[in-house]
């Protein structure tokens, strides 16, 4: 069977790959749901967030008040939700199921599209990491609108990273990049791919950079205003809030964190201990043909782990997840993580070997991306894995999708199968752990600084009694982003 003619994997060997990597996505959760099971992270922003903002645009559908909603996101997905519980799947169980079908999609796109370029087989292996990551398996069998907004960034990245004969690619990207900002609006960065498709051109443009200026200039502006819609929107939320977040949540997201692009590097070595079959053969070429280059991505990602602080600390939006490798041991300078000084220059190097092995186009579009993603999470105090870990899941499959022919027929062909059900495993361990606690109680209201007077949900405090404490708020505080 070849898998790899001009025309790629054939249609029904992708859609099988698509269709086994949804399966395997919804195992989980839907056992999840069966059984009633609502503890840890996702069923607390759940439960206390976003199913009484989804329950409220159901009572007020069509006339949504999104004065100050109870999500620190654009409402575009409780707005789907609440649509599907006003026709009548308005119980908790069903309301997950659909949101759980919808990380499926996710999982099974981004399996058709890299079946489609490698094999069957690699386009499930490719997936497995996002069906195990704690933070799309949590969307999932939860209601989070994360997996419906990272649907959307993969969407834009395929039609752009793809080389269009017309400016239809462009078009249905500047659509889908409308939907995406009315479900998160930090995904606005998404902009970047589409206006450097545009740059690159078309079928039949050169395939230099910065040749052809005037006609490069005048392709992106046009890009550029194709996507002048999602920036509208986001304006008009950020004057209806009066920030980029509604009032109920700018306290806890205010502030940019100068941190993220070195903490999202550190992310890449450890991800591709799963990654490496399809990739190490591309680092092993670099290393040897083009060290240059490799120093000076090194050396990049050692200035982004030593210029801000990168040590453990909870108030500057350092912890959780990965950011405990940060404690261990002693902070140089009392600011810069060791771990960050050798893992966050790996992971530049690995990113750098990769692109470099890729073609023209999609080397440019997905190191773009990258950068617009490092740089728009930055702009929220928060540094956290979960905001960074399914889209760097992502490009380390797009990027393993489209490595040269060459490079795959190697002895690093036989370590695909173990090496990705290693980091499945080691990150369905992770997500174990993370669905552990004691459950959250239905009807669970938000803690006092989420809520306003006139909330439907709010709760008045019991009155105080001398010597009494009040309960406390489950750590870490929840944002309902």
């Amino acid at each position: 069977m070849n898998h790899r003619r001009d025309g790629g994997t054939p249609l029904g060997e992708t859609l099988a790959a698509a269709g086994v990597a949804a399966i395997i996505a919804l195992l989980v959760p839907l056992v999840l749901i069966a059984a009633g099971h609502n503890a840890g992270r996702a069923a607390w922003d759940s439960t206390v967030y976003h199913e009484p903002f989804i329950r409220q645009l159901a009572r007020d559908w069509p006339q949504f008040d999104l004065s100050n909603p109870l999500t620190a996101t654009t409402p575009g997905y409780h707005i789907l939700l609440s649509t599907l519980a006003r026709i009548g799947a308005d119980s908790t169980g069903a309301l997950r199921v659909a949101s759980a079908l919808i990380g499926a999609g996710f999982i099974a796109a981004v399996a058709a599209w890299t079946a489609r370029r490698t094999t069957a087989r690699d386009g499930i292996l490719l997936t497995l990491p996002l069906s195990a990551s704690l933070y799309v398996l949590g969307a999932s069998a939860w209601l989070l609108p994360d997996n419906l907004s990272w649907l959307g960034v993969f969407v834009v990245l395929a039609l752009c990273v793809h080389e269009p004969r017309s400016w239809r690619s462009i078009l249905a990207a500047s659509g889908v990049l409308v939907c995406l900002v009315l479900t998160r609006q930090i995904h606005l960065w998404a902009a970047a791919p589409i206006w450097l498709a545009a740059w690159m051109g078309v079928h039949g443009t050169r395939p230099g950079l910065f040749d052809q200026p005037a006609q490069r200039l005048g392709r992106a502006s046009l890009a550029f205003v194709l996507t002048l819609p999602a920036f509208l929107i986001v304006a008009w939320f950020v004057r209806h809030w009066g920030g980029t977040t509604p009032p109920r949540f700018r306290t806890d997201i205010t502030g940019v964190n100068t941190a993220t692009p070195a903490f999202i590097l550190l992310q890449i070595p450890i991800l591709f201990a799963g990654f490496f079959p399809w990739l190490a053969p591309a680092l092993v070429r670099a290393l040897r043909d083009h060290a240059r280059l490799m120093g000076v991505a090194a050396c990049v990602g050692l200035t982004l782990a030593v210029l801000p602080p990168t040590t453990l600390d909870r108030d500057a939006g350092r912890y959780s997840g990965w950011w405990s490798l940060a404690g261990v041991g002693p902070a140089l300078f009392g600011r810069t993580s060791p771990a960050m000084l050798v893992l966050a220059p790996a992971g530049a190097a690995i990113l750098a070997a990769s692109l470099r092995a890729v073609p023209h186009r999609p080397r440019w579009v997905l190191l773009g991306s990258l950068v617009a993603f490092a740089a728009a999470q930055s702009s929220t105090i928060n540094a956290w894995q979960r905001y960074h870990e399914p889209f760097l899941i992502v490009l380390l499959a797009m990027l393993a999708a489209l490595q040269p022919a060459e490079l795959r027929s190697t002895a690093f062909r036989k370590a695909r199968l173990p090496a990705m059900l290693s980091l499945a495993a080691a990150l369905g361990t992770v997500s174990a752990m993370g669905l552990r606690g004691e459950p959250v109680a239905p009807g669970t209201p938000p803690p006092p600084k989420h809520t306003s007077p006139g909330d439907p949900w709010a709760v008045d405090p019991p009155p105080a009694e001398t010597g009494s404490q009040s309960p406390p708020v489950p750590e870490p505080a929840r944002t309902g982003g």
